[in-house]
């Protein structure tokens, strides 16, 4: 089943399809370094030329954050949750959304046990194209943790990001 994605990289954006049989984007994402994208196309903000790309595979490393509109996975794999608001700064993208951990688990030291993309549900993307400041509300955006600038978190929570500053509540 081809699904959408919306792939957000350095000036530009990928859109285009992706196929997922059976299984959600960010676990796609998780196990593979590149993703074949379907009837893509590249979109630059600078001057909102368009590139025609057809089919073809991008390297999953150019990515910042990636935007779905896909389904969710099937009920028999889902886990009950709690949500933690969480803010980070990737590249030149800005996000803030909600970060899903099993009870009683500190939500940032879950990440570092999760491939690089994490999923983050009701989510806003910020970003400056041709000079303007995009605000974006995405259902699920997959944000890729290894091109962290910083993330907000408690001293609890600062552990989980070795190597990627941490900005506290209270900044």
């Amino acid at each position: 089943m081809l699904i959408p994605f919306i792939g957000y990289a350095l000036g530009h954006r990928y859109i285009g399809y992706v196929e997922c049989a059976g299984e959600r984007l960010t676990d796609l994402l998780n196990r593979t370094d590149s993703v074949v994208l379907h009837e893509a196309f590249v979109e630059n903000y600078e001057d909102e030329t368009v590139v025609n790309l057809g089919n073809g595979e991008v390297d999953r490393s150019l990515f910042f954050a990636v935007e779905t509109s896909g389904g969710r996975s099937e009920e028999s794999r889902r886990v009950y949750t709690v949500r933690h608001r969480l803010q980070v700064q990737i590249g030149p993208y800005s996000a803030l959304g909600q970060l899903h951990a099993t009870p009683g688990q500190m939500p940032l030291p879950f990440l570092t046990s999760r491939g690089p993309m994490i999923p983050l549900s009701d989510a806003t993307l910020g970003f400056v194209a041709r000079g303007t400041l995009k605000m974006r509300d995405i259902g699920t955006l997959i944000v890729n943790r290894d091109l962290l600038d910083w993330v907000r978190a408690n001293d609890d929570e600062a552990g989980a990001f070795p190597g990627v500053p941490v900005v506290g509540d209270r900044a």
